[in-house]
């Protein structure tokens, strides 16, 4: 009966994901106005391994991985390289520049960049409906940065580092494919991609402006990196593994969809960013591109536990 009511009530719990990663644009914002781009990455990093690892020692140590392994290492580089160090540094400095609107919308297209990148490298074959929702979405997005003064604007060093962020992550996921193997718990691969991405970058922290890793912090701050730490990483990414593993990967991926529009929101509420028609209608765009690119042949997606993909 018990198990009845988690699988009852997964899906409504599962909205949590989504909207905790619309929060961390927002976090994000608030944390890089205070300290650099680095000092960011390695707070959300420390932060997220020093909740996720105690939780994997009590309740998954028998997937644990054989860190003597060179192809397990191998991964972990490709994770900690691209995902952890080289994704996360460009994330936090566009956020400098570009709005959290504008940077959810850019860096949401990523999963079509990473299926490009399959079609071409891969060889992968894409249905039609994917390339209809690609033009969609990339035409959202575009009327969004261009248009998002109400005149149609240059993109700016802000949006060319979103779109550096979403191909440097589709370069991961493409890579990270390539070198993974399904028996390696992911969960574990994540706990200790950001404790290695935390540790590289600490003795670079102090040579960005010269200050202590927390300086300049205020209780805003603070915030920020904890909300980051904990919510969108630790328990987002958390989440995000068991509904793959209990729904499959393709009803998981489809509520990223509400990432753009609920960062939308979010923006307005606390930045007062303008409702303007060119932004909501851009938005629209880009969410119904998202639902027509990734679609699977049922919608709403079934509760039935799809296959997890190779």
């Amino acid at each position: 009966m018990r198990q009845d009511s988690f699988e009852r009530w997964f899906g409504v719990v599962y909205l949590s994901v989504p909207l905790s990663w619309a929060g961390s644009f927002i976090a994000a914002r608030f944390v890089v106005a205070e300290i650099d781009p680095l000092r960011s990455v390695i707070w959300r990093f420390a932060l997220s391994a020093l909740v996720l690892l105690p939780f994997l020692v009590a309740f998954r140590r028998r997937q644990h991985p054989d860190l003597t392994r060179a192809d397990y290492l191998r991964h972990l580089a490709v994770v900690v390289g691209l995902a952890g160090i080289g994704y996360h540094l460009l994330f936090f400095w566009a956020l400098t520049r570009a709005s959290p609107t504008n940077a959810a919308l850019i860096i949401g297209l990523n999963p079509f960049f990473t299926a490009v990148a399959e079609v071409v490298i891969l060889r992968r074959v894409r249905p039609r409906r994917f390339y209809v929702g690609f033009g969609l979405a990339l035409a959202g997005a575009a009327a969004v940065i261009l248009l998002r003064g109400g005149a149609i604007a240059r993109p700016g060093l802000g949006e060319l580092l979103c779109l550096l962020a979403a191909l440097t992550w589709s370069t991961y996921a493409v890579a990270a494919g390539a070198t993974r193997t399904e028996a390696w718990d992911p969960l574990w691969t994540n706990a200790y991609s950001y404790l290695l991405t935390a540790l590289l970058l600490l003795p670079f922290a102090g040579i960005w402006r010269g200050q202590a890793l927390g300086a300049g912090l205020t209780a805003k701050g603070w915030l920020g990196c904890v909300y980051m730490g904990v919510f969108p990483t630790a328990i987002g990414y958390t989440l995000f593994y068991v509904a793959v593993q209990r729904r499959g990967p393709g009803w998981a991926s489809a509520f990223t969809c509400l990432v753009p529009p609920l960062t939308a929101l979010l923006d307005h509420l606390f930045f007062a960013a303008r409702l303007t028609p060119a932004m909501l209608g851009g938005t629209a765009l880009v969410v119904l591109g998202l639902v027509v690119g990734t679609w699977t042949g049922r919608w709403p997606p079934s509760r039935r536990k799809e296959q997890p993909e190779p």
